[in-house]
């Protein structure tokens, strides 16, 4: 098995980002192109470098990347959410609890089933747990043939609810019903 790099972003890290990023967008607009794109190239890099440089001295934010061989392999961004103030009158139980919450994961197409994403995942779990999330949420896309089974099956998991959409009013030119 190939070692994997889990770390902090660093200056420079932008173009890869933003390469994955695109990969990313590709494959799930491939599964749902009414809801997904493939984002813009131009001055993506740079968005990357001013994300990442925000996110590495942020208390409540993070994003790691995995690095293979010297090569970014994936990434994670996650948030930490605090309780409610008013938890003790909601029904979901989750709202008195400070949660973790993966915003975003990915891994490259090349690196995919490597155990890239899995290190990922237990690494941004740890960074939120040693801050004092007790309960991690994410959503994906319901038909995703890769994300489903690696976070029900490997990662320990639990479908909890379903996202419904409605297109009230498409935008022109979307080509959306």
């Amino acid at each position: 098995m190939t070692d994997i790099e889990i770390r902090r972003t660093r200056p420079g890290d932008g173009a890869a980002c933003a390469e994955m990023w695109r990969e990313a967008g590709s494959f799930f607009a491939g599964i749902n192109p009414h809801t997904f794109q493939v984002p813009a190239v131009e001055g993506l890099a740079e968005w990357f470098e001013e994300i990442n440089a925000t996110l590495r001295g942020h208390k409540t934010m993070v994003h790691l990347v995995a690095e293979v061989d010297g090569v970014l392999a994936g990434s994670v961004s996650a948030s930490l959410v605090e309780p409610l103030d008013t938890a003790e009158r909601q029904l979901q139980t989750d709202l008195s609890r400070r949660r973790l919450h993966v915003d975003s994961l990915g891994v490259t197409e090349a690196h995919g089933r490597g155990g890239v994403g899995t290190a990922l995942l237990q690494a941004v779990e740890e960074w939120g747990r040693s801050r004092g999330a007790e309960v991690v949420v994410l959503e994906t896309e319901s038909n995703n043939p890769m994300s489903v089974p690696f976070y029900e099956q490997r990662m320990g998991f639990s479908a909890q609810a379903v996202v419904f959409r409605k297109v009230l009013q498409a935008p022109r030119g979307s080509g959306e019903p």
